[in-house]
């Protein structure tokens, strides 16, 4: 997915997000969105990602602020709040279809893009959605000879929201590998977030070895790119990754909530609608 025109401003507000969380003085707020700027002034066409220009904006708030990890305390609560709002939500034990509208629900636990929110709020407005786009069907015909299935996580939070969907298709006979960040970057889940949630102990938890923005295979650890594509299935989880692998050569399944238009447009749905659809492969 190349940025579009509405990227620009988001970039920007990123990264001013992260300066808010971490109460730095006005000057240092200045001079992040002041770089970032020149940053983004550089180029004059934006054929790359809206991922890759949020991973080189993100350094720079992480120079100046002197933060490697400037949504720590943030995850932390993010993972806190997810639990206390899973346990209020989750009734029984879920059928595959509710345990993926869970996990897409869990993709709107997104601090990094929405700041403070009315979060509990916004989930139940969410659960009376129905999916906008549900390539259900061609997941349970993938799904019948599958014995493996990679989810690729995105944000801390929204990890305790896949847990439901791991538990379910462990359920379901199926070998469950759960793909984290390799280092800190924005609010993603990192694996002291999948050991925090105790991911870790419900399935293998393998990091993909980078800080990028989404999942920039080429900068992946082996581990990971071998598991992407040797699975029968893949879950990407958030826009992120949907951003850095729609155009990857294998077929896979991406799970968010559309939380812009650029990625309404781009999945073919609808901002603040939720998402489950197929990319087949380029074959």
């Amino acid at each position: 997915m190349r940025a579009h025109p509405e990227c620009i401003p988001c970039l920007i507000n990123q990264g001013l997000n992260a300066v808010k969380k971490l109460n730095l003085p006005k000057e240092k707020e200045m001079e992040i969105a002041t770089r970032s700027l020149k940053f983004l002034s550089q180029f004059d066409t934006f054929d790359r990602s809206p991922a890759y220009y949020a991973y080189f904006i993100q350094q720079i708030v992480k120079e100046i602020s002197g933060e490697e990890d400037p949504f720590k305390d943030l995850k932390k609560l993010a993972n806190e709040k997810a639990q206390e709002l899973l346990s209020k939500v989750l009734k029984g034990t879920p059928d595959l279809k509710e345990a993926l509208k869970l996990s897409a629900i869990g993709n709107f636990i997104d601090f990094a893009i929405k700041g403070v929110f009315d979060l509990e709020r916004e989930l139940q407005k969410l659960l009376d959605k129905d999916f906008l786009i549900f390539d259900y069907d061609k997941f349970l015909e993938r799904l019948e000879n599958a014995k493996s299935v990679f989810i690729i996580g995105d944000n801390a939070g929204e990890i305790v929201f896949d847990k439901v969907l791991v538990k379910t298709l462990k359920g379901m006979g199926k070998e469950v590998v759960y793909g984290v960040k390799g280092k800190p970057i924005l609010n993603d889940a990192t694996l002291e977030d999948a050991e925090e949630v105790s991911m870790t102990r419900l399935c293998k938890v393998i990091d993909n070895g980078s800080d990028k923005v989404g999942t920039w295979l080429e900068d992946c650890k082996r581990e990971f790119v071998e598991t992407f594509y040797s699975s029968d299935i893949v879950i990407s989880k958030g826009q992120a990754n949907f951003e850095t692998l729609s155009s990857a050569d294998r077929d896979l399944f991406f799970l968010l909530v559309a939380k812009c238009d650029p990625i309404g447009r781009e999945t073919g749905g609808k901002r603040g609608e939720l998402i489950f659809k197929y990319k087949p492969s380029k074959d």
